[in-house]
């Protein structure tokens, strides 16, 4: 089964590597979807794919991305519906 989750994160999430790990991760549980930071410095990742994958994708996340970063939070919505992503893009890679 396949879902969509749409995460907000806030916090130490700016100039740590943040959205090239999310990707990184993303890419290697064959997640799609897309990584980008707002003007507000919220990063913002719409990513859907393979329940299980997304549920390992969420832990990282939960983790911690990047260990330079010190504190972040986040807001997690889930969809059934996809949009049919067919690759994992980020705004700085």
């Amino acid at each position: 089964m396949k879902k969509r989750a749409y995460i907000q994160m806030h916090g130490d999430v700016d100039g740590v590597g943040f959205r090239f790990l999310v990707k990184q991760k993303a890419q290697s549980l064959g997640l799609k979807g897309s990584c980008k930071q707002t003007d507000d410095k919220l990063i913002v990742i719409d990513i859907e794919g393979d329940t299980n994958r997304l549920e390992e994708f969420l832990e990282y996340i939960q983790k911690g991305v990047s260990p330079l970063s010190h504190t972040n939070a986040f807001r997690i919505e889930f969809f059934d519906e996809l949009k049919g992503y067919t690759t994992m893009e980020s705004d700085i890679v």
